[in-house]
């Protein structure tokens, strides 16, 4: 079958480079560890800030040390009191040159605060301005999943060397088994995905639901895909707070997209689901536990849930792109005027 921007050796390869960044990651920590570290920041904006998301989950599971999640525009202006030369920021772009985050690497930069972080483009002033730069080429311009296992590696090995992560190996060892489960799903869901962005292609407007770690891929996939790069209104929403306003603009005639993981919080979107069902004839549930992932142990599959949502996430958004004629690369704003 042929797939649309996406060819598996190719994919592989580009994940294979990811896995080979981690004794990299684990000599700055090494050293961040050395130098002494009293909490951890993960700073972002837009699509950085919700690629963080299920990160700052999979570390408060875990861990009692201090972790916060960020605004990397608001962060240098006092908001955290926290913030300071005993913190490690943890920082991302993909392009590398993403305006707040720019600015807060060159102000930790300034006042001897240690960053770390990623860019996927080389000599750019994010990897210029990081005290522990990661350059790593990008993998799928469709979905987080390259971004995921980045994050694995960086957080996954500052728990480790907190203490809060004994099975630190072991986890490594699954998730450098991801990028061929997060192949066969892409291929698994071809069919599915590219029926869904049909059928919704004349769609104004989409709730999109979602909770725990797969939260920050729902607010993603509504702020960049489907607003920023589709131009097309939507409303994300965590499952909890779903019943606190949003449930009374549900109509028959709604379309809504509920994202089901695998963690703790997945009653709650079996709450959204079993309601949505009772008024919409539009609900679309994407239910991670449907995916495969063979080869993964059960311990992880939670953890693991965001990578199979991103899977089918990028093959729908691929199809979109065709389904409504709108170019995902059309921008009226961003990075075309100055603001």
């Amino acid at each position: 079958m042929a797939y649309k921007n996406y060819d598996r050796e190719n994919y592989l390869a580009a994940f294979a480079e990811i896995m080979d960044l981690k004794p990299t990651v684990e000599k700055y920590m090494d050293e961040i560890f050395a130098n002494g570290v009293e909490s951890l920041i993960l700073a972002g904006v837009g699509g950085t800030m919700a690629i963080m998301m299920p990160y700052e989950c999979f570390a408060k599971k875990r861990t009692t040390f201090p972790v916060y999640l960020e605004s990397a525009a608001e962060l240098p202006l006092g908001t955290n009191k926290a913030f300071g030369e005993k913190s490690l920021v943890v920082l991302y772009s993909d392009s590398g040159t993403t305006k707040e985050t720019v600015a807060l690497a060159k102000y930790c930069k300034e006042n001897n605060i240690p960053t770390i972080g990623v860019s996927c483009n080389p000599d750019t002033p994010l990897l210029e301005n990081l005290k522990y730069p990661i350059y790593s080429h990008g993998a799928d311009y469709y979905s987080c999943d390259g971004d995921f296992m980045r994050l694995s590696l960086i957080v996954g090995c500052f728990l480790n060397r907190v203490g809060d992560f004994d099975d630190y190996e072991e986890f490594c060892e699954n998730l450098a088994k991801m990028p061929r489960v997060m192949a066969d799903t892409k291929e698994a869901v071809e069919e599915d995905a590219k029926a869904y962005a049909y059928s919704i292609k004349d769609e104004s407007y989409h709730m999109l639901v979602g909770s725990g770690n797969l939260w920050g891929s729902t607010y993603c996939f509504a702020m960049c895909y489907l607003e920023e790069m589709q131009w097309i209104h939507t409303k994300s929403i965590t499952c909890p707070e779903f019943f606190h306003g949003t449930l009374e603009l549900l109509e028959e005639d709604t379309s809504i997209m509920i994202f089901k993981g695998e963690d703790e919080t997945r009653p709650l979107a079996d709450r959204v689901e079993n309601f949505a069902k009772k008024i919409s004839k539009k609900v679309k549930v994407v239910d991670t536990k449907e995916f495969a992932a063979e080869g993964i142990a059960d311990k992880y599959r939670s953890d693991f849930a965001p990578f199979l949502l991103e899977a089918w996430l990028g093959r729908m958004i691929a199809h979109l792109e065709d389904a409504t004629g709108h170019s995902l690369d059309i921008r009226r704003y961003y990075k075309v005027m100055e603001y």
